[in-house]
Parts: C-alpha cells; structure tokens; sequence
C-alpha cells in the first residue's frame, strides 16, 4: 500500500525547531550584565499544584554555551518544559518552535544547537514539547487524547511563556526587558499563533515556512495523495519534470540562474508544457497522459464543495538539489518504496484527528474530499493559525518577521502569500510597519534546495524591535561545501530581488529590491 507510515521519511527535520543555522550571527550586542539574585536549586520551590520543577541544576561553561541554570520541569497534565537562564544576562527571552508533530526529546541535536546559540548571545532561553513524546505516541496518535490535542494546539506555548517568565522573575528579580520567538514549520505555526492568540506574549517573532493552514494542508495532502495513487508519477522522471519546469520559468525573471524568483508569474502548465509520450507509450524522454494528470492535479486549485478550498503547488520544488534529488522525492513522491511525506501526515491526520479511530488500510479509501468531515471547524480552531486579524499584536507593538522558501516542496508557498495579502487588505499599506514576508526562491522546507537558504533573520528583527530599523532587506547566502558560493537580498513581499544589470549575478551588491 502506497500511504504507508514512515515514520522516519516524515519526520521534520530539526531545523525547523529552530527556524535557522544561524541566528544571532549578525547581531553584536552589549555585554550580558543582569545576575541572578538566588540560586538556581532555590527554584526547585516553585513548584506547586499546577507545575513540578523536577532539576534545576547549574551546568558550567563549555565550549558550545557559557555557564547557565538550567531548569527541567512539567505543567500539568504532560506539559515538558525546557528553561536555560545564563549567569551573565542579556535581559531578554527566547523560545523556539517545534516540528513536525512536535513531542521531540529535548536532548536532540538540533534543540541543543538552537539553546547553545541563543545562551551564547545571553538570551535566557525556553522550549517546549507541547505536552506528549514521539517516542511513545507518535504522529498524531497523541491527539486521540483531548487535551495533548488542545496542548499541541495552542495552550502549552501560553503555558510555557507564563512558567519560563516565572522562572526569570524569581531568577534574576526582574521581568525581561523584551521577549523574542523563533520557529519554522509547525514552529512557524506556532509564532502565528502567538500573534492571533497571544498577542502579549512576545515583541518579535519569526515564523519560518509556517503551516498556519494545517487542516488545508493535511485535506489537500490526501486529496493529492488519492491522486497520485491512482495516476502515480514515477520518481524517475523527476529530473525531466524540473528540466522542463525550470526550462520554462527560469529565464522569466530575466536572469537565467538556476532559481525561480516569482513562480506565480511563469504560467506553466503541465497540460500544455509537459511533452506528451507519442501513442501513449512510456519512455524516459515523455510523459504518458496519467503522469501529466498527476502533475497537473498536484499544480492546479483544490475545490470543495464547489469552493475553491486550497491553492495548487507553485513550481520549482521538482528541482534536483546539491545532493542529487528532486525536492518532490519522499515528499510528494514516495522514495525506495516507502510512503511519502505528504501521504504519511495525511493518513495520521485522518487516522487520529478527522476520523478517530479509523482503521489505517481504510482512511485513505474513504477520504472523500466533497463530503463533510464532522471534526474539521473544531480541528480549524485548535491546530490552524491563519487569521489574518492581527490588530491586538500590532498595538501590543509586536513585530513579525514570516520567511518561506519558494521551493518548499513539503508545506505550500502560496499560502504564506495568501495570508499575508489578507493581513494586508485589513490594515492597508501601513502591514509593513509591523509584519514582514520574505519569500525565499529556490529554498526548501526552512533550508536548504538551490537557493540563498543561509540567513540571520533574528538579528533584523531585534534590530526592528528595539532601534525600530524595520528589514528592507535580508542578506542570504548558498553556501556549498562549508564555502558561500553565491549571495543574493531577501525583499519584503511583494518585491523581489533585481539584477542591476552588471557585476557577478553570485553578488548580493549587484541586486536590489524592487516590483516584480
């Protein structure tokens, strides 16, 4: 059966966690001067009938993170929380976002990198795993029980604020002067949500590729999923499919350069664009009239119910990346006789959020995207996070900076775009004061593919925050080999990156932002 769990294929990478490799790496700050005014066991006595403080340790110095408190404790009912509170303080907070499903362990490489990071710049520091573990429930079978579901909703990442600001409090005597948010993925999500739902919580936030439409991505994966079982698209042909994509699109920005700067404007189609395999027959150089519908399903709008319901995939995630395959392989594509991505957080969604209980060999077979589906407005409040009201963070006086790659082939570009335009038409042309999209061509989920996916877009929105410096633009880099290789302004949506007309198009200097 094609939509096999994998569980390991479909795992978010623990960049997301973080939203970057390197954040705070253009930031140079004050030294750290806030100390602690008791002892970090003194705050093993904030527990009470709501928390458990189980360690509160002190951890010396090491080459990766300075001398710091480091705090293990638990909300009720199965809340984990991580707080890190450094002896020299920069008097300020940040937490980071989750992957995936979340419920990562905190000892995971990528969560200790991104805490290391942030305590070497003197942030005190907090994460979460939203209320249940992977390891012993994973996917979405935490959301059988009510409350995880609620908890990996929205109400751990209130939870986790209000106890790490108690910590900090009883740490050093004083709240921090500014509270900072970082996350992609489902942790992009999770900023969104602070914003709509806790506005107070935080100044600034980055929501890197967030999937703030999770129900319409998860409906719309096992629609395409449904597709692709009945037409599936052959792995082999991948290549081909960028070949003609990128053959197509590439040179409509006006500069040939192995990336696409703005899909929406290509008008590829893969009905009339594909070449068609001649008498119907298969052959590595042509597409048969099943592999172009499956292209074709996967590109065009979803309708439900006579609606338009979710928008089709932009082109450029078919590109063959540095390591030699299609963005689309294992995502979109099942690779090595495994299930896909998209297929595998498809069936757990049905399985254990949209039709509890259902059996796994039947979900998919009776998934019927036209028919109504009991649980869905109650999973849209509890798991989506795109409303476009953003009124209460702006007074707050919050700042949010939201980055996706154009080629992300696991959570669609679009509606990133889409929301933003709606945020846009409800406050006009002052949405740049306080809210910022910068679309990323050729980049996939929170890194990597072949575009400039090296950046530090925590540093811009600290800088907005607390100097009012708001972005016009964001240095990236492609970096190959542990070597940058090429340069180019991320521009807030919707400009784009502009060759001025000489110099090396590998230079950020020889491009500025401007209208598409």
């Amino acid at each position: 059966m094609r939509f096999l769990i994998a569980t390991l294929l479909f795992a978010a990478p623990l960049l997301a966690q973080g939203g970057g490799s390197v954040q705070f790496r253009d930031w140079s700050p004050a030294p750290a001067a806030a100390k602690p005014v008791g002892t970090c066991r003194q705050l093993l006595s904030l527990t009470s009938l709501e928390l458990s403080v189980i360690s509160a340790d002190v951890i010396p110095a090491s080459a990766s993170a300075p001398e710091h408190c480091h705090v293990f404790l638990m909300a009720q009912p199965e809340l984990n929380i991580e707080v890190n509170l450094p002896s020299n303080w920069n008097s300020r907070f940040y937490m980071f976002g989750n992957g995936g499903w979340a419920g990562e362990a905190f000892d995971a490489a990528g969560r200790v990198a991104n805490h290391a990071r942030a305590l070497s710049a003197g942030f005190a520091t907090a994460s979460t795993d939203t209320g249940h573990s992977a390891a012993r429930e994973p996917d979405a079978s935490f959301a059988l029980n009510r409350q995880k579901l609620l908890d990996y909703g929205f109400r751990s990442l209130h939870v986790t604020v209000e106890v790490a600001k108690l910590l900090v409090r009883n740490y050093y005597g004083m709240n921090p002067s500014r509270s900072y948010y970082d996350g992609c993925s489902q942790g992009g999500r999770e900023g969104l949500t602070f914003a709509q739902r806790f506005p107070n919580d935080f100044d600034g936030i980055v929501a890197g590729s967030p999937a703030l439409y999770n129900t319409g991505n998860m409906v719309s994966r096992a629609y395409w999923e449904q597709g692709l079982g009945t037409n599936p698209f052959p792995a082999s042909k991948l290549g081909l499919l960028a070949e003609r994509v990128y053959e197509k699109c590439d040179p409509k920005d006006g500069l040939k350069d192995g990336v696409i700067d703005s899909p929406l404007q290509c008008g590829f189609k893969a009905t009339e664009d594909l070449p068609r395999c001649a008498g119907g027959n298969e052959r590595s150089d042509c597409f048969t009239a099943a592999e172009v519908a499956a292209a074709d399903r996967i590109y065009s709008d979803i309708t439900r119910q006579g609606k338009r319901y979710f928008p089709g995939w932009p082109v450029g995630a078919e590109v063959i990346a540095p390591n030699g395959q299609s963005g689309w392989l294992g995502q979109a594509i099942g690779a090595s006789n495994r299930g896909s991505i998209w297929a595998g957080y498809a069936l757990s969604f049905l399985q254990y959020m949209a039709m509890p209980g259902a059996d796994p060999k039947q979900a998919m077979a009776r998934f019927d995207i036209n028919q109504e589906i009991p649980s869905l407005a109650f999973l849209q409040q509890v798991i989506d996070a795109n409303d476009p009201d953003l009124s209460a963070f702006r007074q707050h006086g919050g700042k949010l900076i939201m980055y996706f790659g154009w080629a992300d082939p696991q959570l669609n570009p679009r509606v990133a775009v889409e929301y933003y335009d709606e945020v846009a038409k409800r406050v006009g042309d002052s949405t740049g004061d306080f809210f910022r999209l910068f679309m990323v061509p050729g980049m996939f989920h929170c890194g990597g593919g072949v575009g400039t996916s090296t950046f530090d877009v925590e540093t811009p929105l600290i800088r907005w925050v607390e100097a009012g410096d708001a972005p016009k633009s964001i240095e990236a880099s492609r970096v190959s080999g542990g070597k940058v290789n090429r340069t180019r302004p991320l521009c807030p949506y919707p400009q784009v990156a502009r060759y001025q007309g000489s110099g090396s198009i590998d230079e950020a200097a020889n491009f500025s932002c401007g209208a598409q």
